[in-house]
């Protein structure tokens, strides 16, 4: 699969893309080869807002996404937040 997406890589730079996205790819190491086998700028996204950012930049990542992560989080902060607000209302 990696041998397929450093392929796709290859096709978009030669159309003129500025990067390539890797959704989904958690992998280290494939993260690692896909970085070394293909010449734009590597995007990789992060749904852990904790999580060590070193390796990804130590494995050749260009650019971390951390996608809808930051929404989710804040969301699910407002709604702990407003359940308690309501039950203190009505208790």
């Amino acid at each position: 699969m990696i041998g397929e997406a450093i392929a796709r890589a290859k096709a978009y730079a030669d159309a003129g893309a500025d990067g390539f996205f890797a959704p989904g790819l958690v992998d280290p190491g494939l993260i690692a080869k896909l970085a070394d086998g293909i010449s734009l700028p590597l995007n990789i996204m992060v749904m852990d807002l904790e999580a060590n950012l070193g390796p990804l930049a130590s494995a050749g990542v260009s650019r971390i996404s951390f996608g809808p992560a930051p929404y989710v989080t804040v969301m699910n902060h407002l709604r702990k937040a407003s359940t308690k607000l309501i039950e203190a209302a009505h208790g």
